[in-house]
């Protein structure tokens, strides 16, 4: 395995690992499991394990690893279990590095990298720079809609421009609690719905029916499953009011292992609207994806650089793909913006599988990149790292 790249894109919810010589096909990543550990009670960890008495901790938060000892259990499950790692014949790796990632941390993850895993050579990128390679670019604006956070950042010439970089504190677990709220206390809607509609004597029949049902504590893995199943985002706040309004019946979903839930009108309509309204839906506080996109835009002084970003923007993410979240979202930045910015959305390149973009953009950019990194010999090998230590990443990895 010593010529071959293996790529590791290591997020809060997931964590997406294969190979990039394999790549473009259907088959990569071809490992993509959840980012959490069983911790035992007398401390070991086991990203596999799932005995009753061991804990679930999941070591990377808000896109930093907060625990590396528990990174490092994860990290040896997933590359020498899942991808077929070989103890002494490691070979390269490529690493999907968040946004915001600080020295210390890529020193602890090159140090980690080179005297744990014993690999060939290394390479790291910002998540950002990578979801652009995926859909064949180099300059752009970026919105990552993830699992515990939104990262927003404009890109030139391959670097990401620090000075636009927006991190919002809510993502698809806040969507997942959200669920919970509306399936444990369904006059929360109602309530909801009327300051939506800004009619206090509105009645939804669909919530109307909600206070003869039992309310509905779900577990944090059941509110994920049925929000992906009922989620998605009105065309404008207008139509999500109208919407949540009209007398609508609620709707059944079962969920893969066969259970069965009665989820309220309106219900998948509140979720995606969290994320253009999340002050009063989420109750907390900040701009949505779509002004934390036109603000980083607007801190580029060059007015042509600015156009340039509207005009390359691209929405990746676990939350990319929620049904109507682009329509509204360009038509959100649209309504902010002047007219001649010409703000679109790049559409993903015909030659990528298309489950894999934008979803897993960053992973393919990995992909991409590893590749050109590795034949020019931008990898950082055993030798740099001999010499200058954890350092050595900020010499090759800018």
């Amino acid at each position: 395995m010593s010529d071959s790249v293996a790529v590791l894109d290591y997020g809060s919810r997931w964590l997406k690992a294969g190979w990039a010589y394999n790549f473009p096909t259907e088959e990569e990543p071809r490992i993509m499991t959840p980012s959490a550990v069983h911790i035992d009670p007398d401390g070991a960890g086991d990203a596999a394990g799932s005995g009753s008495s061991s804990e679930l901790h999941r070591p990377i938060r808000g896109g930093k690893i907060t625990n590396w000892d528990e990174f490092e259990s994860l990290a040896y499950y997933v590359l020498y279990e899942l991808l077929g790692w070989e103890l002494g014949n490691e070979g390269n790796i490529m690493l999907c590095e968040p946004l915001l990632t600080g020295r210390p941390d890529r020193e602890t993850m090159t140090q980690l990298m080179f005297e744990v895993f014993n690999v060939t050579g290394l390479f790291c990128q910002d998540q950002a720079v990578l979801s652009l390679f995926a859909f064949g670019r180099t300059n752009g604006l970026v919105v990552d809609v993830g699992h515990d956070k939104v990262d927003v950042a404009t890109v030139t010439e391959g670097q990401v421009n620090p000075s636009t970089v927006r991190r919002l504190e809510f993502g698809g677990a806040n969507l997942n609690q959200y669920m919970q709220q509306l399936m444990k206390d369904p006059q929360r809607q109602q309530q909801q719905q009327q300051q939506a509609s800004g009619d206090a004597m509105a009645v939804d029949s669909g919530d109307a029916s909600s206070s003869a049902q039992q309310p509905q504590q779900l577990s944090e893995e059941t509110a994920e499953a049925l929000k992906e199943l009922c989620v998605r985002v009105a065309e404008s706040e207008a139509a999500f009011s109208s919407s949540i309004s009209s007398s609508s019946a609620p709707q059944t979903f079962q969920l893969p292992d066969g259970q069965q839930f009665t989820v309220q009108a309106g219900t998948g309509l509140r979720l995606g609207e969290a994320l253009f309204q999340p002050t009063s839906l989420l109750g907390i506080r900040g701009p949505n994806i779509a002004e934390a996109a036109v603000d980083s835009a607007a801190c580029l002084m060059e007015p042509l650089l600015r156009k340039l970003m509207y005009e390359n923007m691209i929405l990746v993410g676990g939350g990319s793909v929620i049904p109507g979240i682009s329509q509204r979202f360009i038509s959100e930045v649209r309504a902010m913006v002047p007219a001649n910015a010409n703000a679109v959305l790049c559409p993903a390149p015909e030659y990528l599988p298309s489950p894999s973009v934008p979803r897993d953009a960053v992973w393919v950019g990995g992909a991409v990149l590893a590749k050109v990194a590795l034949i020019q010999n931008h990898f950082i090998v055993k030798a740099d790292y001999e010499e200058a230590g954890p350092a050595a990443v900020h010499r090759r990895c800018t």
